[in-house]
């Protein structure tokens, strides 16, 4: 698996942990393949959550067999894998999988999941075709996933789903979408688009010999300036970064400590944070940290800039999620070059 690829898996599985999230496809596209890919990189790298799947499409034995036949090895993972499967007539119950009598069992469904979230907190929820729940009465169909979204949620869970396009009603369609906190709008021409917290987030995927391979598709701004907050408690740093970057289409925020910062980033939602570590009242450290304690500002990429160029500096900045490392003092080409190659990985390019 390449670098671009586990890159953008990461992405997804930081950024859906603790979402509702659906994969809005064509029925010709390869979302199933992408999705199980989803899956077996959470399983894979994320070791202490759980996943339940609701076999709404296919039965546990098919979709364990799917996880093989696209390549992925799921052996060491089974005890952190559970199962809501429909009861078949003669058949053995299975270990780690609860039975329901039909995809219209709500009682049953919910009753599980409520109770495998209180004891296998924190999980991801896989409802592996909303399509099949959406031929029941919507109405129904919206009191169980109101009922579900709040036990997921309780538990700091995750939802992952998947819906076909053009197979409900336009009005169905609609309403099913609006059950979910993300929509990643997948094309049958191997294009994903999806809105993750305050990012824009594109990215194509292609099949070769078997495997799947993920990388970014760049998109133009949606608005003429990206809002960067920066972060100092040195009045003359920001002074002199907006001075450097004076020529860019930029518009900046500034704060002079930790607390400022936190506060600007959840009521301004800034594009991208040129954060200093060294501050008084709460370091860089401590800001990132809080940053990504938060369901609204933690996907804003974090730039830190800083006089610590320990490498034991850089990596525990790496390891709370920041995106790049400036070492102070500072080249204004390298500010410049480090803001674009940020922005462009993820998925933005900005006009020269």
């Amino acid at each position: 698996m390449d670098d671009q690829t586990q890159e953008i898996l990461a992405t997804l599985r930081n950024g859906l942990s603790d979402k509702s999230s659906l994969f809005f496809a064509q029925v010709d596209s390869f979302v199933e393949r992408l999705v199980y890919l989803h899956i077996y990189d959470v399983l894979r790298n994320d070791t202490g959550r759980n996943v339940l799947w609701l076999c709404l499409n296919s039965p546990r034995d098919k979709i364990l067999g799917k996880f093989g036949d696209f390549g992925f090895d799921i052996s060491g993972s089974m005890d952190r894998l559970f199962f809501i499967d429909i009861e078949a007539p003669g058949k053995s119950p299975q270990q780690g999988t609860f039975y329901c009598s039909s995809p219209a069992d709500y009682t049953k469904m919910a009753s599980h999941i409520s109770n495998l979230f209180e004891r296998n907190m924190p999980a991801l929820l896989v409802m592996d075709n909303m399509n099949v729940l959406a031929t029941d009465t919507m109405q129904v169909v919206e009191t169980f996933m109101q009922f579900v979204e709040k036990k997921v949620h309780e538990k700091e869970g995750g939802i992952v789903s998947v819906l076909l396009r053009d197979i409900l009603s336009p009005e169905n369609e609609m309403l099913v979408k609006s059950f979910f906190d993300v929509v990643l709008d997948v094309t049958n021409i191997g294009e994903v688009h999806a809105q993750i917290g305050l990012r824009d987030f594109d990215f194509r995927y292609f099949v070769e010999d078997g495997y799947i391979r993920l990388e970014y598709a760049p998109k133009k701004i949606k608005r003429d300036k990206l809002k960067i907050l920066i972060v100092d408690d040195e009045p003359d740093i920001p002074e002199l970064l907006k001075l450097s970057l004076i020529s860019e289409p930029y518009d900046f925020l500034v704060a002079y400590s930790g607390e400022e910062a936190i506060d600007i980033a959840l009521k301004e939602h800034p594009d991208l944070i040129l954060l200093d570590i060294m501050m008084p009242d709460m370091d860089g450290y401590e800001v990132v940290g809080q940053l990504k304690k938060s369901k609204t500002a933690n996907d804003i990429p974090v730039i830190m800039i800083s006089a610590k160029t320990a490498i034991e500096d850089k990596v525990k900045g790496m390891e709370l999620g920041i995106d790049d490392y400036i070492a102070k003092p500072f080249d204004k080409r390298e500010v410049k070059a480090r803001i674009k190659m940020v922005m462009r990985r993820l998925g933005w390019s900005v006009e020269e």
